[in-house]
């Protein structure tokens, strides 16, 4: 897979030299925004789900495409450096992400996500969706997650 441009930003696969930039644009405490956390070791396993957004020679986004099925996969773990909000580097990880899907043959992706990003993944071509015919990822994740009894969470799907 090619690098997906967009003006000066690509992104690619993320490599093990990425690992701290990875995890110091994670470590960022959002007021609005919950990601499950994810340890150096856990990332350093997962990596090849990874994809980051460069720019120049920096690492300024991050977003994993995990595969639950041989049709079903995530997008997760998507979040851009602060300074780097607003450049539609959201929108060019969740497409690289989305073409990594079709390219690995599956049928369907899905996120979760709050209220406030809806609109994003409207606009990426998501739908929303009942969370209940998710189940491999609420036992999967959910019964770990410290929002499990009060999820504020929406269930967005696309079709590929």
């Amino acid at each position: 897979m090619g690098p997906a441009m967009d003006r000066t930003t690509a992104t690619r696969p993320a490599e093990p030299r990425d690992i701290d930039a990875i995890l110091d644009i994670l470590s960022v405490d959002e007021p609005d925004g919950f990601l499950l956390p994810i340890t150096p070791q856990e990332l350093t396993t997962q990596l090849v789900d990874f994809v980051v957004a460069m720019d120049a020679e920096r690492v300024v986004g991050v977003g994993r495409l995990k595969r639950f099925t041989e049709s079903l996969g995530e997008v997760r773990t998507l979040k851009v450096a602060v300074d780097q909000r607003n450049r539609e580097l959201g929108r060019t990880l969740v497409r690289a992400l989305l073409q990594r899907a079709r390219a690995a043959r599956l049928k369907h992706v899905f996120a979760l996500t709050n209220e406030n990003q809806i609109r994003f993944f409207e606009r990426l071509g998501f739908s929303i969706i009942g969370k209940e015919v998710l189940p491999l990822k609420i036992w999967a994740d959910c019964l770990a997650c410290r929002k499990r009894d009060a999820c504020d969470e929406t269930a967005m799907w696309i079709s590929l």
